[in-house]
């Protein structure tokens, strides 16, 4: 009897004699999901911030945009883990509950800022306030250096940056250039009592520790920095980019085309007839493009909310019982806070009348209120006039005959589209510049910048004087290569004298004690953008910082 042979391990075995795998089987031959993918590790803002919260919550909402709320959490644990965890652990170290209750502060603090930010008029800060404190800054800056040696200067003995701080003198900066802590601390005290309630008012521990997180992370990190010229060039020459490589013409492209031009024939006329068309349907197309672009955006300019703006009080119409009630003399009220003391100096009120109403002045104790003036036909609701005149200013166009005709030029038609520019320039600054996406670029480059690698960067070693030269020549190449052929001899002067004139541009930037006036002017200027009755007498303000207090 032959017996069937038993199938070997080595041999494929038929799939129709195994049984049908079984649910256990089945189930043991999945790979089990690992344990770390389910849950996420917490963040650590989640971890500093809210760490009663469960790892799988999300975070409180901040502001409208998720985004952008995680990037403040980011920046604001990252902050607080480098300026009050290390020495709160120091004190205690199984007090978790402090870092939390400063983040319901700061918070509140933010969401406050926020709301006021939305009503602020930016387009009037941004078109006419820092244009004229810029303005300014140049037209002091050289009228310093010009000062220097004579009579002005005490003798001759005076320097530069003495002159300088005599014209723009600010109880927030010395005359080296450093912030006043006092002063940062006074404003800060300032923002916080117009955004916090009353029982976080009351709390002068946390509220001193905010101010000087604050403090630290302005006078130490920010303003030595930002004031600094070569860090400004840099920054310059970082937004421009590399240079553009000037393209070489093709050596055979020009031995045709002289070729062409020396046999001249019926062919080489056919192709000239057909580039000449070739370019007129480009223009054409181009015109036809522009056309509807500009029609588009004239659209969408009247059709935005953005465009009606309201009209500042200091630019108010004169009317008889106006005149009646400002011959009066008005009582005089509490001294205002340090922020309206320091618009009062001699450098704002020499800024040019047709757009010095738009920087908020208080008149001082104890004396009467003035008759006010109509302004001039440019007043402070022609958007474009103040950038014009600090276009004017600092390419110096009024030392070269065309340019001074082409800017008057400039001034003309800007009086002429002047209602549509004032509905188009806040449309572009609302829509394309403080849009949502570009906040939350801001918040990540400002939270990389300052923390890195999650703590404070070390301060990198400054340039040295070769390189700071290097650098500023550099940019002042790269300005006299941006410019466009036509606009050059308008802007720069003849070509002998273009990269000079685009030096003498970045010369009222190299000195940091001059930029420090204008860095905390425009610190001033934000602020009372967004508190305008910390400008404004009549309520009483506590200073914090040092034991110091503001007269009420």
């Amino acid at each position: 009897m032959a017996s069937t042979p038993r199938p070997s391990l080595r041999e494929p075995t038929p799939s129709g004699s195994l049984p049908p795998p079984s649910l256990k089987s089945a189930v043991s031959r999945t790979s089990p999901a690992p344990a770390a993918s389910a849950a996420a590790p917490p963040t650590l803002a989640k971890r500093l911030l809210f760490p009663h919260l469960p790892p799988a919550a999300p975070l409180p909402p901040l502001l409208d945009d998720p985004a952008l709320d995680a990037e403040l959490y980011d920046l604001l644990a990252l902050a607080l883990r480098a300026f009050v965890n290390p020495w709160w652990t120091r004190l205690t170290r199984y007090d978790r509950s402090f870092l939390p209750h400063l983040t319901v502060i700061l918070t509140h603090v933010i969401r406050a800022v926020a709301a006021r930010a939305k009503q602020a008029d930016w387009a009037m800060l941004v078109y006419v306030t820092l244009p004229s404190l810029v303005n300014q800054h140049y037209l002091d800056y050289r009228t310093a250096h010009a000062r220097r040696g004579t009579a002005y200067a005490a003798g001759g003995a005076a320097s530069a940056r003495a002159l300088f701080h005599a014209q723009q003198a600010h109880i927030g900066v010395r005359e080296d250039g450093t912030l006043d802590g006092v002063y940062v601390r006074a404003v800060l005290d300032g923002v916080l009592r117009a955004v916090l309630p009353p029982e976080d008012w009351e709390a002068e521990t946390e509220r001193a520790i905010v101010k000087e997180v604050v403090g630290m992370v302005v006078c130490r990190s920010v303003a030595p920095r930002i004031t600094q010229g070569w860090f400004l060039w840099k920054l310059a020459l970082d937004l421009m980019g590399p240079a553009v490589p000037v393209e070489a013409k093709d050596a055979r492209a020009g031995k045709k085309e002289e070729e062409e031009r020396k046999w001249f024939s019926v062919q080489v006329l056919i192709v000239l007839v057909l580039r000449a068309v070739n370019s007129l349907s480009r223009v054409g197309l181009a015109i036809m493009h522009a056309y509807k672009s500009l029609k588009h955006t004239v659209k969408l300019v009247n059709e935005s909310p953005y465009g009606q703006r309201t009209r500042p009080p200091l630019t108010r119409k004169t009317t008889p019982d106006a005149e009646k009630a400002d011959e009066k003399p008005e009582k005089a009220g509490p001294v205002a806070s340090v922020l309206s003391q320091t618009t009062q100096s001699s450098s704002i009120h020499s800024v040019p009348s047709s757009y010095s109403a738009s920087i908020p002045t208080v008149a001082p104790t104890g004396t009467s209120s003035t008759k006010a003036e109509p302004q001039p036909t440019n007043s402070d609701e022609d958007l474009a006039f103040p950038s014009l005149v600090l276009l004017g200013t600092m390419f110096s166009i009024g030392s070269r005959f065309a340019g001074t005709a082409a800017h008057t030029l400039l001034f003309m038609l800007s009086a002429f589209f002047g209602s549509f520019l004032d509905r188009f320039l806040p449309y572009i600054l609302y829509t394309r510049v403080l849009s949502l996406p570009n906040l939350v670029n801001v918040v990540s480059i400002a939270k990389r910048a300052l923390f890195p690698n999650g703590y404070p960067a070390q301060a990198p070693p400054d340039p040295t004087p070769e390189e700071q030269a290097v650098m500023r020549a550099l940019l002042a190449q790269r300005i006299v290569d941006r410019i466009p052929p036509a606009v050059a001899p308008l802007l720069l002067g003849p070509p002998e004298q273009r990269l000079a004139t685009a030096d003498a541009l970045l010369e009222p930037l190299s000195d940091s004690a001059c930029n420090a006036h204008l860095f905390v002017l425009i610190l001033d200027a934000v602020l009372l953008t967004l508190f305008p009755e910390m400008g404004v007498g009549g309520g009483e303000s506590s200073a914090g910082g040092e034991g110091t207090s503001l007269p009420s």
